[in-house]
């Protein structure tokens, strides 16, 4: 692994009751102790006021270096929030990506899955056209719908991450069959490889490498090309 996004968290209330929110600060310190490795997200909750939204992602952006976005819709919100409106605005705008969480919720006590249909994002897919978003772990168990919602989406990119853990806890095959759904359907140029950080990450890179039904230019896609092209390196 040559560079690793760092994410920001903002799970709103939720996040400040239990002291595990990740502000822009922090993450961004990460990303000066090894900037050739590092790559920083900033955390957004639309129950902050929208200014002080607006003007978090500028200063994340403009003063600290940051580059995309990532929403936590479990922590109490749908995607298509209208209060995150003028950030998807704005993100579109100054060409960073927004990555939203999908599918299967984190386990911090106080999250729903009801926030977490990929059928959410949708809306905004259609109403923002030009915003990249990245839309974590396939939505799975939603897969089918993560694809429905992002066919006619070119904007619309799908990570795997998690997936291999998922595939422990329900005792089942999950990796393979949904990234062949996911390059099936959608074409290895939308999907990326993601870890969630904390995790044994070798299992899911070896999953990718030893896909009987991807050719080698679509494991690099997936493993690292896509990524470029959506951070701009």
């Amino acid at each position: 692994v040559d560079k690793m996004v760092i994410l920001g968290k903002d799970y709103g209330k939720i996040g400040d009751d239990a002291g595990t929110n990740l502000s822009d600060e922090e993450v961004s310190e990460f990303v000066k102790a090894h900037p050739d490795r590092f790559i920083g997200f900033c955390g957004i909750h639309p129950d902050r006021e929208k200014k002080r939204n607006l003007e978090r992602v500028d200063r994340a952006v403009n003063d600290l270096g940051l580059r995309g976005i990532k929403l936590n819709p479990h922590s109490g919100f749908y995607p298509n929030d209208e209060r995150l409106y003028p950030v998807y605005e704005f993100a579109q705008d100054i060409g960073i990506p927004v990555m939203i969480h999908s599918g299967v919720k984190a386990p911090q006590e106080g999250t729903r899955l009801k926030y977490c249909k990929p059928i959410f994002i949708d809306d905004v897919l259609v109403d923002f056209p030009n915003l990249i978003i990245i839309i974590s772990h396939a939505g799975y168990p939603w897969v089918e719908e993560t694809i429905a919602s992002c066919l006619y989406a070119g904007n619309a990119f799908v990570d795997i991450s998690t997936l291999n853990q998922l595939e422990e806890a329900m005792g089942g095959e999950v990796v393979l069959p949904t990234l062949k759904k996911l390059t099936a359907g959608l074409g290895a140029h939308r999907v990326l490889f993601g870890s969630d950080g904390i995790f044994n990450i070798e299992a899911l890179i070896s999953a990718v490498k030893n896909a009987d039904f991807l050719d080698d230019r679509a494991k690099k896609k997936i493993l690292g090309e896509n990524a470029k092209e959506i951070l701009n390196l």
